[in-house]
């Protein structure tokens, strides 16, 4: 992704990197040189992360541990060639374990070492995070996102909230951490603040013995971990995407509501329903679904922008933040995209990003790469959901739309939607390229799109995949 190579240099990450610690940054190579390096100037930053989001230390250290664990697998896996660089780990390490984990790592951790019931450690940890007890967990979040170097756009992306609400939340942290106005300040502040819980931290953490059992769990194969062991043949990066919040709808419908009826049957009918799932294509659907929202998240946020009232809040560098780490997800997960069809997604996103170096967000020429972004994002989609529909059609079984189930009608009604989005897309370039000529620059309003309708139907993808698989 040479597009997003060109501006690797440029204050990366705002507030620069924020989590580093230690004095190497090596991105790790495809031999897994450099993991060693990354995780000595990352493991304590991380476990100091997860205790400001509130998780005690035993399960912080084992998170940690978890995360670490694949993302040193997929290093091996995928190397540099995949955009693996250590902004991209930071981040990723950090979304992981804040879900949670992935039980790639079970046995008790060597990385907590002695000491660790010790009254000097907790009492510094309780006065270190005494300031934050104030927050509530979105604010945890957008916290914890900045100290790992992601800049508001970033945040904006990572976390699925608005630009102006990704900054007003940034005041209100550091108002409330006594930080002064500037950005340059509150980011010194948040500083001290990691680096604090970092040295309460180094009396009780063993840095080599922890590596020592990472290098353990990965050295021996390159498997994947149980939970992406069933995606086959199509690889999912575990960073292939953000982490979304849940987007509300009155009534569960289309994906979300087949989950939802799933999750209250009884085991003998959700362990069929499980045989029928074909897992790899669902979990390509659910990635373009995930990449396809954001998109349109940004779109809208951008025409927003283009009024003057409202210019301030969504300025170049946030947007040019925003598709960044959005090209550099699409750039991980791009096998994923050319074992579906490559529909040059990846390339797509660089160029979105690129341009938002030079031009502000609700410029026609940005317009024209998200349209563009959008249309490539919608067909990977129909090309996830065609293959998945193939897929449920197995050998000597009745292909009738009755035999398929519940799962493959709506999935049919979804790729009947997205051969709709299509079209309006398609509309829509062909509206831009009239609103080139007659419009001023800067003043162009995309009026010919229902986003939120285009919102619900990647929203009801994403998230009722994902709870199709929870259910199953």
């Amino acid at each position: 992704m040479s597009d997003l190579e060109d501006h690797d240099s440029e204050h990366r990450y705002g507030a620069g990197e924020l989590m580093h610690t230690g004095s190497a940054d090596t991105a790790p190579a495809e031999s897994g040189v450099g993991f060693g390096d990354f995780y000595r100037a990352h493991a304590a930053p991380l476990v100091a992360l997860l205790l400001l989001r509130g998780t005690d230390l035993v399960e912080a250290v084992r998170l940690a541990q978890d995360a670490m664990t694949v993302a040193r697998r997929w290093t091996e896996l995928l190397g540099t060639s995949a955009g693996v660089d250590a902004q991209g780990l930071r981040a990723w390490t950090l979304r992981m374990a804040a879900a949670g984990g992935t039980g790639a790592t079970t046995a008790p951790s060597p990385l907590l070492g002695a000491g660790a019931e010790s009254l000097p450690l907790h009492a510094r940890t309780a006065a270190v995070h005494a300031p934050v007890g104030e927050l509530n967990e979105r604010q945890l979040d957008v916290l914890a996102c900045r100290l790992t170097g992601c800049p508001p756009g970033a945040i904006g992306y990572e976390l699925g909230l608005s630009m102006p609400k990704v900054h007003r939340t940034l005041r209100h942290i550091g108002k409330l951490l006594g930080a002064g106005p500037q950005e340059g300040e509150r980011d010194d502040c948040f500083v001290g603040l990691l680096a604090e819980l970092v040295a309460a931290l180094d009396p009780v953490l063993d840095l080599e013995a922890g590596l020592d059992q990472v290098n353990g769990e990965t050295g021996a194969s390159t498997e994947l971990p149980p939970l992406m062991a069933d995606f086959g043949p199509i690889p999912v990066p575990p960073y292939g995407v953000p982490l979304l919040h849940t987007f509300a709808e009155p009534v569960p419908s289309g994906v979300r509501a087949y989950a939802a009826d799933l999750a209250v049957r009884d085991a003998p009918y959700r362990d069929a329903e499980r045989e029928r799932f074909p897992v790899a294509e669902l979990a390509a659907v659910r990635l373009g679904a995930v990449f396809a929202l954001q998109v349109e998240r940004f779109r809208r946020e951008s025409e927003l922008s283009g009024f003057r009232t409202t210019r301030d809040d969504f300025t170049m560098p946030d947007a040019h933040a925003f598709a960044r780490a959005l090209a550099q997800d699409a750039l991980r997960a791009a096998p994923m995209f050319d074992a579906v069809k490559n529909l040059d997604v990846p390339r797509r996103a660089g160029f979105l990003a690129k341009g938002l170096a030079h031009d502000d967000p609700y410029t026609i020429e940005v317009s024209y790469d998200g349209i563009e972004l959008s249309s490539a994002l919608a067909q990977f989609r129909r090309a996830a959901l065609e293959l998945a529909l193939r897929a449920m059609r197995r050998p000597g079984v009745d292909t009738r739309h009755e035999a398929e189930g519940p799962l493959a009608d709506t999935l049919r009604n979804s790729l009947l939607d997205t051969h709709r989005m299509l079209h309006q897309l398609d509309a829509l370039g062909s509206d831009l390229s009239l609103a080139e000529s007659t419009l001023p620059d800067g003043y162009y309003v995309d009026m010919n799109r229902d986003f939120d309708l285009h919102q619900a139907f990647h929203a009801d993808l994403a998230l009722g995949i994902e709870a199709a698989f929870r259910a199953g």
